[in-house]
């Protein structure tokens, strides 16, 4: 029979008429089957404390288990704890052996920081399942790493892996908890505990990534690496080794790691293109080419795989094959980049003019502020290529009027100001880069070393480049420069000593050539046309070696 409230609700009524029940009454007129209908409408408008009332209702008289989990899951997003712990009582009360049930009630329990009620039907989880550990515990970890009361979470937890010393899922579960809850030393103590009692999978990667955080990254490499050595035949482990590789810039390491996973899965695309990347970083053109031509034959990864075949024919010096693979490209995250890398192989193969049409219609598109910063840096540098000096002040100027105060453009202005003796734009170009960027080393770098080379200004010099020193200590360019500030400054055996130092970092010929001259007035002619023949071997035609030895032998 209907109640008065409901005959009275005309819209309640019309409403009843479309609702079909999923869960089946014996009597779709009882009084149960009403509350059911009510519950479902409300749900529908959002009254969700009606919603709750009426499925409770049906829950405490109905032996139905679905019906229960119903309420659970209403009465929680309604956020009316005290009905969703009702009903999920009642729920396990009708499912005993349903563990999803057991752990909704810890669920709720911790939202509502009662960690003792929590811990307890967790521990009878542990206690009564007979499920595998690995299955329920991952069941476990699933719901609790929803929960935001990470402190409660975290209580719980702790008291499970202490009362359970023996079973390594327990001291899993608290270490993978911890470490979502940012206690990365509990959480990696607890996986470590974990590890000693059992190899879990996801621990080792777990671990690492702790490691990682911790700033100890040594660690985390050799905690993959062994625990690939004890399971050689996981392919998800190496995995995960081999990107940790990479994360830390061990580069050849990680490519011997995916060489070993491709072996076993030839036709990963994903192997693949990593195998093409890491041999390009390593400068193994030759197994590069090979690895990106395959993803191009298999019609995978074919836009990122043209691309980077453009690149290593361009280090390979094939820069027309290079030029025919970069206009292939059509993935737009390459498509700009290959572009730029166009335009600069036809200024290399010297078809100047063409280089500039290319990037004029560049310039002519709608592009953003950055986009534009680069166009304009590679016109100007296809200028400087071709000595046109003022012509690439002209244009980094104009570049400088769209985007003022562009590190980059200044930067470059500066630099090619300096080639027609305007040393008066270098110097107010770096220095306008020293007012956003005081600790830019090589700004300072640049500044020093032209103050020191081209004016008498040998303490301002040596000020600037004190400061780069201090920035980047084991930079071989700044080294050089020093170097040559304390020659001007008849610092002689400072100059040498700072000048050795800089060429045993990088064999530069430029730098060569500033050892030879600072020998050679010290007195020591004989090592300095050593110094200089050395690198004539290796750069015969440099001109700064020719002219620096023109000007010491006749």
């Amino acid at each position: 029979m209907q109640s008065p409230s409901l005959q009275n609700d005309s819209l309640l009524q019309a409403d009843l008429a479309q609702i079909s029940l999923a869960t089946p009454q014996p009597n779709l007129f009882s009084d149960d089957a009403y509350h059911l209908l009510v519950a479902e409408i409300a749900i529908m408008r959002g009254q969700t404390d009606l919603a709750v009332e009426n499925y409770l209702s049906v829950a405490r008289s109905q032996n139905n288990p679905e019906i229960a989990e119903r309420a659970v899951r209403i009465a929680v997003y309604g956020q009316n704890l005290e009905a969703a712990t009702e009903a999920a009582q009642r729920w396990v009360e009708l499912a005993p052996d349903q563990v999803e049930a057991r752990q909704t009630i810890v669920a709720i329990y911790i939202r509502q920081d009662k960690a003792d009620k929590a811990f307890q039907y967790l521990d009878d989880i542990i206690d009564t399942s007979e499920m595998s550990e690995a299955t329920l515990f991952s069941s476990v970890l699933s719901v609790l790493s929803r929960e935001k009361n990470i402190t409660t979470v975290l209580s719980v937890t702790h008291r499970i892996a202490q009362k359970h010393p023996e079973r390594a899922y327990a001291q899993f579960l608290h270490g993978m908890l911890a470490a979502q809850g940012d206690q990365s030393v509990e959480a990696l103590e607890y996986l470590d505990r974990a590890l000693a009692i059992q190899d879990i999978e996801g621990a080792h990667n777990a671990r690492a990534n702790l490691l990682l955080k911790l700033g100890r990254r040594e660690e985390a490499v050799i905690s993959l690496y062994k625990a690939v050595l004890a399971t050689p035949d996981n392919q998800k482990l190496r995995l995960t080794y081999a990107r940790l590789l990479v994360d830390v810039k061990q580069y050849e390491k990680a490519r011997v790691e995916f060489e070993i996973l491709h072996q076993a899965s030839p036709q990963d695309a994903d192997l693949l293109y990593s195998l093409g990347l890491l041999s390009l970083e390593s400068q193994r053109l030759d197994d590069a080419e090979k690895f990106m031509l395959k993803l191009v034959q298999m019609n995978q990864r074919e836009g990122e795989s043209q691309y980077y075949l453009g690149r290593i024919n361009e280090g390979l010096g094939r820069y027309r094959k290079a030029i025919d693979w970069y206009r292939q490209v059509h993935v737009s995250e390459y498509l700009f980049d290959a572009k730029l890398h166009i335009a600069d192989l036809l200024g290399k193969t010297g078809q100047y003019g063409e280089a500039h049409d290319y990037l004029d219609a560049m310039l002519k598109g709608s592009q953003s502020n950055g986009s534009l910063v680069r166009i304009y840096l590679a016109i100007g540098e296809l200028l400087r290529s071709e000595t046109r000096y003022e012509e690439a002040v002209e244009v980094y100027t104009t570049a400088l009027g769209i985007v003022p105060g562009n590190t980059d453009l200044l930067y470059s202005r500066g630099l090619v100001a300096e080639r027609i003796g305007r040393i008066d734009i270098l110097e107010q170009d770096i220095l306008e880069i020293l007012k956003t960027e005081p600790n830019n080393a090589h700004a300072l770098n640049v500044l020093g070393y032209t103050l020191a080379d081209q004016t008498d200004r040998y303490q301002e010099a040596h000020a600037y480049l004190k400061r780069a020193i201090e920035i980047r200590p084991e930079d071989a360019a700044i080294i050089d420069s020093l170097g040559w500030v304390n020659y001007r400054l008849g610092n002689y055996d400072e100059a040498i000593r700072l000048l050795r130092r800089a060429l045993s970092r990088f064999d530069d010929s430029e730098i060569a050539a500033h050892l030879g001259e600072v020998l050679w007035v010290s007195g020591a002619q004989g090592e300095a046309r050593s110094v200089w023949q050395r690198a004539l071997r290796k750069v015969p035609d440099d001109p700064l070696l020719q002219r620096t030895m023109h000007r010491f032998i006749q």
